[in-house]
């Protein structure tokens, strides 16, 4: 996926994770649809994001989480190292019986192919019905924070 793809993808899950205001019924069908709409057709991740951001226009919690988590990852120069992502194992215990942790292939030293480790966790996690409950259980903003601090610190 492109950088930018990455970018969204994980600035909404933090935003997510960092809600002040709990989501409504409403909010979370939205989330639950485009995490099915991201496993179907992955490379059609802007129209599936673009839909959600628009249903979440009125959350002010979640447009300011957003706006921060975009801003700061997109002032970040390089990639998200991927052992900051949720391995397939946390995964497994962070998500309610739901179903089988969906995972996109991982192709390493193959330039041509990109990896969706991000992709991976956003589908995960937007498909439950509760999105906030795995996102605690992982802590992916603590560490993606923590990551941050210590590169601005060298």
């Amino acid at each position: 996926m492109a950088k930018s793809a990455n970018e969204t993808l994980l600035a909404i899950l933090l935003a997510l994770e960092n809600l002040e205001t709990p989501l409504s019924a409403d909010e979370q069908a939205t989330l639950k649809k485009t995490g099915q709409r991201l496993t179907m057709h992955p490379k059609k991740w802007e129209s599936a994001t673009q839909k959600l951001l628009e249903a979440f226009e009125s959350n002010a919690s979640f447009q300011q989480c957003y706006q921060a988590a975009l801003t700061q990852l997109e002032n970040f120069q390089g990639n998200i190292p991927p052992e900051l992502l949720p391995t397939e194992e946390e995964l497994q215990q962070a998500l309610p019986s739901e179903g089988k942790v969906v995972k996109r292939a991982y192709f390493e030293g193959q330039p041509d192919r990109v990896s969706n480790e991000i992709l991976n966790v956003v589908t995960n996690v937007l498909k439950t019905s509760d999105p906030e409950i795995p996102l605690g259980k992982l802590s992916l903003s603590q560490r993606i924070l923590a990551f941050f601090k210590s590169r601005n610190s060298q």
